[in-house]
């Protein structure tokens, strides 16, 4: 079990952050019935990535980390929170702008009290997120020590979750107006960029070699049919091996009993002979 059972339910998570950036270019009525819509559907997709959460952290303390062409898999996990924020604090800004003025009873106050309370639920889940990215970032200590990294295509999940990371660091300094965040965000951006050139040009130099994108080769085993004649092959040496494992064990068994017979025979004569050499005595 891994994050990437989340993928499901990232159509949902990116409606909150689309809504926040749509919401401005509509009239105030349809770009409040836009937010609302967004806070839904951003709400359903976290509760339901929340849930696989649950298994995933689950699967940490039960068992091993996940196998090392997988274990990028695991910045997923960054992903649901980051967007979650994006789209919480951008919807957040907007409303006081579009609420009517009695919208719940109030709308002035039901607008600003909507902002702060985005803002808040925002910082919390960015300590979620951070949470996750540091938890995958120690997953790989082992992968690094010993040395040993192959490219597969897991390895743009070092990308794309990230990217949400970087827009919710953005949107947390915006909410804050904190100097010192924004620059964390523009020295994440320039490594997340500089990390995507560099897989990108792993996947390259992957496909040149003939790691990925070649038959029996990493996703490619099983497609096309190269499986089935995999396993064919593997029963016919399997039948030759059992049938020469069979003679084998055929003649050892064999030489085994031509052994003992000559021993006894060889006994009997002994046998034979001492009554002789009494009675000449």
């Amino acid at each position: 079990m891994t994050p990437v059972w989340i993928f499901p339910a990232y159509p949902l998570l990116v409606i909150g952050p689309h809504a926040s950036v749509l919401a401005p270019k509509l009239p105030p009525n349809e770009a409040l019935q836009m937010i609302i819509g967004g806070v839904i559907f951003q709400g359903i997709g976290f509760m339901v990535s929340l849930m696989i959460y649950a298994a995933f952290i689950y699967r940490l303390m039960t068992q091993k980390l996940p196998q090392e062409s997988l274990r990028p898999g695991m910045f997923i996990s960054v992903g649901p929170s980051g967007f979650t924020i994006a789209g919480i604090i951008g919807m957040g800004q907007r409303l006081p702008e579009v609420v009517p003025k009695d919208f719940m009873g109030d709308g002035e106050l039901a607008g600003r009290v909507s902002k702060i309370l985005a803002n808040w639920v925002g910082l919390w889940l960015w300590g979620l997120a951070l949470w996750f990215f540091f938890v995958s970032v120690f997953a790989h200590w082992s992968t690094v020590k010993h040395n040993r990294w192959r490219f597969a295509m897991t390895w743009y999940s070092y990308v794309f979750p990230n990217t949400a990371l970087v827009t919710a660091t953005f949107s947390i300094a915006k909410a804050l107006d904190c100097h010192a965040i924004k620059i964390l965000g523009c020295v994440m951006t320039c490594l997340l960029i500089l990390i995507w050139i560099t897989v990108f040009v792993c996947m390259i130099r992957a496909v040149v070699v003939k790691d990925i994108l070649w038959p029996q080769k990493q996703e490619d085993r099983e497609e096309g049919g190269w499986k089935d004649k995999v396993d064919d092959v593997g029963d016919d040496e399997g039948r030759l091996v059992g049938e020469e494992t069979t003679q084998e064990n055929g003649e050892e068994i064999g030489s085994t009993l031509s052994r003992v017979v000559s021993v006894l025979s060889q006994r009997s004569r002994r046998k034979k002979k001492q009554p002789a050499a009494e009675s000449n005595v």
